[in-house]
């Protein structure tokens, strides 16, 4: 144990996702008076959960917290994806609380496909106007290390993340700029198309004058 104390832990929901229980209910039903409804022999683990913290973070600053209005917001959903979050189109992270801005958490019945799942999420989360530690995450559930278990309180500096990460952005960087090349020369030829069409095409009007 590294604490015990009276109040749900922020990870909870992961274990909520791997054992099927309501643990907020559950702490309400027993502050009510109510008994446990199960045994400790009743529980029953299933599959394997992750969760990642989106912070309000600059991993480049030394995690120094981001704030400031928050545009827009794209939140990740699906099977399996829970996201408990405050942020809406509009809202502001404010430098007087936590920089949690919300918990994301897969589940799978495989340790790689909540991975996958994960990843998946990750992509799909969108928070404009701060920094996020979403780049991170994706690093990170992406390396060997972590998809082996080799996992330590030094992780970020054994296994050189930052520098990792810049490398992925700087790719992810490229990548964009290729796709957008790419779209440009499609459309480029399609319209090149269309106007050859319009000019090579003889019109109703130069049919009908013979």
């Amino acid at each position: 144990f590294i604490e015990i104390n009276a109040r749900l832990q922020v990870e909870h929901p992961i274990s909520e996702l791997v054992s099927g229980l309501d643990f907020v209910k559950l702490q309400l039903d027993i502050a009510n008076g109510e008994p446990l409804p199960f045994k400790q022999k009743d529980l029953k683990m299933n599959g394997y959960a992750i969760e990642c913290r989106i912070n309000a973070e600059d991993t480049f600053l030394d995690f120094a917290p981001s704030t400031g209005p928050v545009p827009d917001v794209t939140i990740p959903s699906g099977p399996s994806v829970r996201c408990d979050t405050y942020l809406y189109p509009g809202c502001t992270v404010s430098p007087f609380y936590d920089s949690l801005m919300a918990k994301l958490c897969t589940w799978g019945q495989t340790f790689e496909e909540s991975r996958t799942r994960m990843l998946n999420a990750l992509n799909d989360f969108y928070i404009q106007g701060v920094e996020t530690s979403i780049p991170l995450y994706k690093t990170i559930l992406n390396t060997d290390e972590y998809k082996s278990g080799n996992l330590s309180t030094d992780f970020l500096i054994r296994y050189n993340i930052i520098d990792r990460l810049k490398e992925d952005l700087k790719s992810e960087k490229i990548e964009k700029s290729d796709a957008a090349l790419a779209a440009a020369i499609v459309y480029s030829e399609y319209f090149k198309s269309r106007v050859q069409n319009s000019t090579t095409n003889n019109s109703t009007w130069k049919n009908k004058l013979g």
